[in-house]
């Protein structure tokens, strides 16, 4: 493993953790089919790494004896969701006390943009066995399909209000990961689709689980919520806000490889 000190780690989740379990879409099965395809048999061992409240963790649990989440962020374990073979750890990515080759598959979902990278790879190489597998995937951020005027609404609070308030990495999600370069050959890159009928609610709970308006709301700004969803509403000519109108998608980009 590499002599390097990880970084500090900075909760930018752990005050909105609730917001993330709740409002986040799920992963689909389609996701989870591609990882039982790419990976071999041997199934003791699956570890989750930057695991959030848990919703990726607890689908491997069909797949694998054991699944292990670590996570840095207390607010997250917290509202981890609890699954009979799955446990849940408070650790940094970068250290993770487990033995040098005893993990059949490492998996990151929208995580691994926040980590030591450099030290990060170095871990996962210690971790996996032999023919190991090591998939990362990210959601990218909320489409808004069938109002455009709603989709600008959409853009404008993201880059614009929030424009100032993410982290620098946040960029890798924008890109569709295309600069996170895992380190092994044969790495294998795909896109998918994560549709979801919404309602405005909806859309302002996914709004409220963001690093970036965590970061909004620390900084003393008011909430500009309220705005936005009424907005959103104007756009759809509704009253009800928990009227399941809005048709979204969410990219889901993945990297695959094996050691």
């Amino acid at each position: 493993m590499s002599s390097e000190t990880p970084k500090e780690f900075q909760d930018k989740f752990g005050t909105v953790g609730k917001s993330y379990k709740t409002y986040r879409p799920t992963y689909t099965e389609e996701l989870y089919s591609i990882i039982d395809s790419y990976c071999d048999s041997k199934r003791d061992l699956a570890i989750d790494i930057g695991c959030g409240s848990g919703q990726a963790t607890a689908k491997l649990a069909k797949y694998f004896k054991k699944v292990i989440g670590f996570e840095p962020s207390q607010g997250q374990i917290e509202n981890a969701v609890k699954t009979e073979n799955v446990d849940y750890r408070l650790s940094a990515a970068e250290k993770i006390d487990l033995p040098s080759g005893s993990v059949d598959l490492i998996t990151v979902a929208t995580a691994v943009h926040w980590f030591d990278l450099p030290v990060f790879y170095q871990e996962a190489k210690r971790l996996l066995r032999d023919n190991g597998s090591l998939i990362l995937f990210t959601t990218g951020f909320i489409q808004i399909l069938n109002n455009d005027e709603a989709q600008k609404i959409n853009d404008n609070y993201r880059s614009g209000t929030l424009g100032d308030y993410w982290a620098p990495i946040v960029k890798y999600v924008i890109d569709g990961y295309v600069d996170i370069k895992p380190p092994f050959e044969n790495v294998i890159r795909k896109t998918i689709s994560l549709p979801k009928l919404m309602s405005v609610n909806d859309v302002i709970g996914i709004y409220s689980s963001w690093s970036g308006y965590a970061s909004f709301i620390k900084a003393g700004n008011k909430d500009v919520l309220p705005e936005v969803k009424q907005n959103l509403m104007n756009a759809f000519k509704t009253t009800d806000p928990d009227a399941e109108i809005v048709e979204t998608n969410f990219p889901v980009y993945m990297v695959l490889s094996k050691k």
